[in-house]
């Protein structure tokens, strides 16, 4: 039931875009929710290449998309930020006093993420940064302090990131917040009983991962500058159905973190 009520926030969207689709050309530069398309990928490229507004060649990459971290952009942010969100969970629960649950964040990305990135850095030529993590890990693991093992792991994060389009980026952080929304569900009961803490700790984490990706977007275009304050608004209102990292339940429903991705995206889309 929580995997539907998502889909038909979605589907419900994609509907409404497809009524406003026809309406003219032009109105790229409102970045609103009325961005000629249905879907991320075929039917965006086909909008704003009638737009006429120069910017035919990124929407190209997107229809282009090969969901492959090793030469799309999206998937790759989208996969670094979630080793991101894994680490947000961690800080936060480790030095809160959480420790043993903090680690197991820590090691979630090392074991399952970092693997699957690593023909990426490969095809990318960057560094990736397993040495930095494992240092990390060793120190939480001694129950040491972790700031200068954590900095340096971000500071190699962000190293390994790709020269990403304000779009790109922007999207990357839509599909993180559906990202988001799934682990949410995978956490809470339709009670809002929280069963699965991990998961739902997880969500939490995606979703301020999010907002730091938001934030390092340097730009002085007032129509990048509108869509980046609409994606920050649209976190806001995800996070509210965090009441904190350890919780017994939540007044948060999925559906909240699928709306959000969607209009995101959206924001993206109109880029």
């Amino acid at each position: 039931m929580k995997l539907l009520t998502g889909l038909s926030t979605i589907a419900a969207g994609a509907m409404l875009l497809s009524a406003c689709s026809g309406e003219g050309d032009g109105e790229g530069a409102e970045g609103e929710s009325d961005v000629t398309v249905d879907a991320p990928v075929d039917a965006g490229a086909e909008g704003e290449g009638a737009e006429g507004e120069g910017e035919g060649g990124e929407s190209e990459g997107v229809a282009e998309r090969s969901g492959d971290p090793a030469d799309d952009n999206v998937a790759y942010l989208h996969q670094l930020g979630m080793m991101r969100g894994h680490l947000e969970a961690f800080s936060e629960l480790y030095r809160s006093g959480d420790r043993e649950m903090g680690l197991m964040h820590a090691k979630h990305p090392e074991s399952e993420l970092y693997a699957a990135l690593a023909p990426a850095f490969a095809a990318r030529q960057k560094a990736g940064f397993a040495d930095e993590l494992t240092a990390l890990v060793a120190a939480a693991t001694a129950g040491g302090d972790i700031d200068e093992p954590y900095n340096d792991l971000i500071n190699a994060m962000s190293a390994a990131e790709p020269d990403a389009s304000p779009r790109e980026t922007i999207l990357a952080v839509s599909e993180l917040v559906k990202s988001a929304a799934e682990e949410f569900e995978l956490g809470v009961d339709d009670d809002g009983s929280i069963t699965n803490l991990h998961e739902y700790q997880d969500a939490y984490g995606f979703v301020s991962a999010s907002r730091v990706m938001l934030s390092q977007i340097d730009t002085n275009d007032i129509n990048t500058t509108d869509a980046i304050s609409h994606a920050h608004e649209q976190l806001d209102v995800a996070l509210i159905a965090f009441p904190g990292l350890v919780a017994e339940s939540t007044e948060g429903m999925p559906s909240t973190l699928y709306g959000a991705a969607a209009r995101i995206e959206i924001a993206a889309l109109g880029l």
